[in-house]
């Protein structure tokens, strides 16, 4: 799986180093909006960073969480670290682990999960988020 994993990242990290990424732990902390997955839209989907000590701590609203750490390959800048998904019957993901890395890309954080299914398949999810737009407050007339 680690090599596999390392593959996928190096893959990863190539197409984002040339467009300058900064994953700074104050950068990815807070709330962000799934804006695409290849494993299916989620228009209420989304992920919480909340920095914990030395490390980063991902929480998602579908059920998994992972634990990141900061780090740097070249001039591109990521959290990478490995998470658990919620334990579910019937589901396909249940109680699985998988490792996952975080990329910024202007506006946009990048994933890519790499989820190890115990029987030597793995099945690579790619996601994109955004920071929620605020809401404004809702005035009288």
């Amino acid at each position: 799986m680690r090599l596999a994993f390392r593959l996928i990242s190096f893959a990863f990290f190539a197409l984002l180093s040339s467009q300058g990424v900064r994953s700074e732990e104050a950068l990815l902390s807070g709330r962000w909006q799934q804006i695409s997955s290849d494993a299916g839209s989620c228009a209420t989907c989304f992920i919480g960073i909340v920095k914990q000590g030395t490390v980063l701590v991902v929480s998602a609203n579908n059920g998994w969480s992972a634990t990141v750490e900061t780090g740097r390959n070249g001039p591109a800048r990521f959290a990478g670290g490995q998470g658990r998904w919620k334990m579910r019957p019937g589901t396909i993901y249940s109680n699985r682990v998988f490792d996952v890395v975080f990329a910024l890309r202007g506006e946009q954080l990048a994933m890519v999960m790499v989820v190890d299914f115990g029987n030597g398949s793995k099945r690579t999810v790619r996601a994109v988020f955004a920071r929620p737009a605020p809401k404004l407050p809702m005035t009288k007339a």
